[in-house]
This record gives C-alpha cells, sequence and structure tokens, in this order.
C-alpha cells in the first residue's frame, strides 16, 4: 500500500470513530477505531522499514522526494503565471488602454459567404518589424529657457561683418531665433572698424560691445563670458550658416552635457574639408583665367549674383587643372601674381566643369585634400574657392544634406562627429562661459588649440562637431588671395536676397 492510500485510509478511519461517538453507534465506533489502528500501524511499519533499509535506499528514497517537490513548486508557479496571463487578459479598455475592447456584434461587418473560412491551425503573422522613434523636426526646437544664448563675435573685419549681421538679427530671440543678445568683443586697434562697429551697435538694442583692456585671447575670454550663460562663439568672417545651425549646436551641446564644446559643420576647414570632398558634397570647378565679357548675364555676375546655375560651363584651353601650392608661409603673406597657383585675375570667378563632372574632379585642387589641420585645406586659397563654389551649388539645389554625416544621437536629426582630441577649427561653436572661465589663463596664445585639444585632453570631455549644423568659414590669413574671387560679393547677393530684411540690405561696395 502507498503511502496516500495509508494516509487516506487512517483518515478515513478517525473520521468514522468521531461520527459514530456522537450518534451513539458503539459497533460502529470499534469498526472506526480498528480500521484508523490499522492504518496508522501501517504508516508505522512503512517509517520502521525505510530506517531499517541500507543507506544507499535512503538516499534514493531522499532525493526522489526532493525532486517530487522540485516538480510540484514548478508547477504550482505555472499555475500562478498562467492565472496572472488570464486576469490580464480580462482586463477592461478602462483598465488598460494598450488592449483594445472586442467589437460588439452591431459593428461586425456582414458575412455573404464569400469569405475564406478562418485558418485556426496557422501560425498567426509575425510581429511587424520595429519602427524607429518618431522624433521631432530639427526646426521645431524650442528655445531653453533656463540660460541666456548669447553670441560671441570677436569683431575685426567689417566687410564681413556686414554679411554677417543679418544672419545675426535673423536669429535673436525677438525673430524667433535662439540668441538672446550679441556681444561683440573689440578685438582690433583700427578706429575706423571702431567706428562702424558703434554704428552697427546703434541698428539693435539686443547688441552690444565689449571692450577689453588688452588684445589677446585670454583677455577676450576673460572678460566677455559669465558662468552661467552658453555662448555661440562665431568669428567675424562666417559668410552663412543654416537656419537651424544655432539651434542644433545648442541641443547638441545639452544633449551630451560631456562634450567641452561642439561646434558646427565648417565649410573651409581643414578637419572637416576631406570629409565634405569625400562624401560628395564637394563639386569640379575651375577657375576661369580671362575676365568675362561685358554683357555677362547679370544673373552670372554682378551684385545680385550667387546660383550656380547661372554660371558658364568651364571651357579653357589648355590643361583641366590648377596648381597648388605647399609652400606658402602661414604669415598672412600673398602669393606673388606672377606665380601659376596665384588668382588669374581680380574677381575672376571658378566655372562648373563639363558633364560628367564627378571623373573631372581629380583635376581639380580638391584632390589635394588632407585629413590634416596645417594642410592644404588650410594654405590652399584655390581649395577654399572650391568649397565655397560647391556650397553655393548645393544651397540653390537644396542638398546641404550632403554634408551630413557622423553617427546619430538620439535621432538622425543629430549627424555626432567625435574630434576624438584631435584639433578643430572653433570658428562657430558651443560652449559655456564656465568651463572657458574655470580653465583660464590658457597655456598659450593660441585659443583654439586650448579650447578643442589641450583643455578637453586634460579634463577627458571631448570637442563633439554637429554635422547638420552648415556654416561657411570665408578664409584664414593663410588665404588672403580668397579676395580675389568674387566669392564675397556673391555670399553678399544670397544674403541680401534669401537672409536679410528689406530695411537692412548690406551695401554693395563701389568696386562691387
Amino acid at each position: 500500500m502507498s503511502t496516500d492510500d495509508l494516509s487516506r485510509s487512517s483518515t478515513e478511519g478517525h473520521r468514522l470513530l468521531r461520527s459514530s461517538l456522537e450518534i451513539g453507534d458503539v459497533e460502529a465506533a470499534r469498526k472506526g477505531n480498528n480500521y484508523a489502528n490499522v492504518s496508522a500501524n501501517g504508516k508505522s511499519g512503512w517509517k520502521k522499514n525505510l530506517k531499517q533499509s541500507p543507506p544507499w535506499a535512503r538516499k534514493r528514497c531522499i532525493w526522489i522526494g526532493l525532486v517530487v517537490a522540485a516538480v510540484l513548486i514548478l508547477g504550482s508557479l505555472m499555475f500562478l503565471q498562467k492565472s496572472n496571463i488570464v486576469e490580464q487578459i480580462r482586463m477592461t479598455p478602462e483598465q488598460d488602454h494598450d488592449i483594445p475592447a472586442p467589437p460588439s456584434p452591431s459593428t461586425l461587418p456582414e458575412m455573404d459567404g464569400s469569405e475564406k473560412p478562418v485558418d485556426f491551425k496557422s501560425p498567426p503573422p509575425p510581429p511587424p518589424p520595429p519602427q524607429p522613434p518618431t522624433v521631432p523636426e530639427v526646426d521645431k526646437f524650442e528655445k531653453p529657457v533656463d540660460f541666456k544664448i548669447i553670441g560671441l563675435i570677436f569683431f575685426g573685419r567689417p566687410p564681413v561683418v556686414a554679411i554677417l549681421d543679418c544672419y545675426l538679427k535673423k536669429n535673436l530671440v525677438t525673430n524667433g531665433g535662439f540668441l538672446d543678445e550679441v556681444h561683440f568683443v573689440v578685438n582690433t586697434d583700427k578706429k575706423d572698424d571702431i567706428t562702424y562697429l558703434d554704428k552697427l551697435i546703434a541698428t539693435q538694442k539686443l547688441y552690444k560691445k565689449i571692450d577689453i583692456p588688452e588684445l589677446g585671447y585670454n583677455s577676450v575670454w576673460e572678460h566677455s563670458v559669465e558662468p552661467e550663460h552658453m555662448y555661440i562663439k562665431i568669428d567675424d568672417d562666417m559668410v552663412f550658416f543654416d537656419d537651424n545651425a544655432i539651434a542644433n549646436i545648442v541641443y547638441t551641446k545639452l544633449n551630451h552635457s560631456d562634450s567641452f564644446d561642439v561646434v558646427a559643420n565648417l565649410v573651409n576647414s581643414p578637419e572637416t574639408g576631406w570629409l565634405h570632398y569625400h562624401f560628395g558634397a564637394v563639386h569640379s570647378y575651375l577657375p576661369e583665367t580671362v575676365p568675362p565679357p561685358e554683357d555677362t548675364d547679370p544673373a552670372a555676375l554682378g551684385p545680385k549674383a550667387w546660383r550656380a546655375s547661372a554660371l558658364p560651363t568651364w571651357n579653357e584651353s589648355g590643361e583641366m587643372s590648377f596648381p597648388v601650392t605647399m609652400d606658402k608661409p602661414d604669415n598672412g603673406d600673398v602669393l606673388n601674381a606672377n606665380r601659376p597657383e596665384a588668382p588669374p585675375f581680380k574677381g575672376h570667378r571658378w566655372l562648373p566643369l563639363p558633364e560628367p563632372r564627378q571623373p573631372k574632379i581629380y583635376k581639380t585642387p580638391i584632390s589635394h585634400s588632407e585629413y590634416n589641420p596645417y594642410g592644404p585645406d588650410w594654405k590652399s586659397w584655390a581649395l577654399a574657392a572650391q568649397v565655397h563654389y560647391s556650397l553655393l551649388e548645393n544651397i540653390e539645389k537644396d542638398q546641404l544634406h550632403l554634408y551630413h554625416y557622423g553617427s546619430s544621437s538620439p535621432s538622425s536629426s543629430e549627424g555626432v562627429w567625435d574630434m576624438a582630441f584631435g584639433r578643430m577649427n572653433i570658428n562657430f561653436m558651443a560652449i559655456w562661459g564656465k568651463d572657458v572661465l574655470d580653465n583660464l589663463p590658457f597655456d598659450g596664445p593660441d585659443d583654439e588649440h586650448e579650447l578643442s585639444v589641450g583643455i578637453p585632453t586634460k579634463l577627458g570631455r571631448p570637442v563633439l562637431v554637429n554635422t547638420h549644423a552648415v556654416a561657411a568659414h570665408f578664409s584664414f590669413r593663410t588665404q588672403h588671395e580668397l579676395y580675389d574671387t568674387d566669392l564675397l560679393a556673391r555670399y553678399r547677393a544670397y544674403a541680401n536676397e534669401m537672409v536679410c530684411t528689406k530695411d537692412n540690405q548690406i551695401p554693395i561696395p563701389e568696386d562691387g
């Protein structure tokens, strides 16, 4: 007899004994008592036999008991889990909005007998693939209100500041932009330039002039920032930045608080130029070598010309190429006009090569591009001219996406390129005032090195580039020959048509 049988027999015997005594049936009580005794003796005998068994048998019984207990516990857990699932399915839509209520009979479609019967044996269809998260468009960024965002301009070159002025005013908070104020730091001792700045400050109440006790970047930073504000440092020769450039670098700075500063995706920069070339944002151009005829279409030449589509195709005699020099000193000297790599004439244009253009790009200056902060992209005015003309073409064709690269975090609206503690131009960047002040004075006069390499490396906080924030830097001191192209006039024409208000048109100088 099994243990369970013995247990049931003993229980039945005791029940019969209790009920018989309650009704006075002595004979039945005697039978119930005997039945209980037999069952109890059976149980006692089983225990006695187990104790008299050899050790290996007792161990086997113990292991069997443990296995049975484990199976019973597992079965109980599975039963509880199944009960919980059933209970969730029974929840009403008011309790769980993720579970739709079943349709009422009145909402079910009528059947006409032509429908295929449901195949209950077929497996359910696979779930749809996961969709990327829905993210807001860049132009829907809302301006942060917990701190001020201040444009910081190191002033010194009025001809290009005249273009920059339109972009700054468009991005003021009073015009729906991010800039609460714009501070012009006087980094020049030229009286005419300072007079120009005073007149410019008077045109906008959110413009402020910052005088410093001495020239030099240590002095500029020390006397122009406060710890609680975020600063958008913008060089005075930025000639274009897209509508969302400031919003992009601000949000990348907020999203990546570990970064030291965030820089825009600069056109005409040795660090980004090579990338633009290899990602297809630079196109095939060469300079014209003889002046165009006087009856040239005004859309192709003149104070209102900026569209690449109006340019004639390059059709010069001789070899399709233009030399690039690397032996030019970096002190700002201009190339001798007799050198083959010098500008062909003042005010010249760069023209698109005949189709197919892309295979011919290897004959143009950009083919010398290097990922090198001191390479051809920094020294060569010719490379700079080609990337500027390419940008104007991309603007006209609405294809600034050609500049977008880098990992995206948290969404595809943010392309991030980590400079990995390599040098980066800081012509257009977002940085907290506190991060600057906590690291003054700089170890040397080169604030770009300090803010992109020295301090970030020391703190272990990288410099990031937001590649969706496209901004054009006109020239370095090694590229002064750019002023012999018509590029400045083209950027002025674009700004007057697309950025400046009717009341803030940029005057056209007498020389065009």
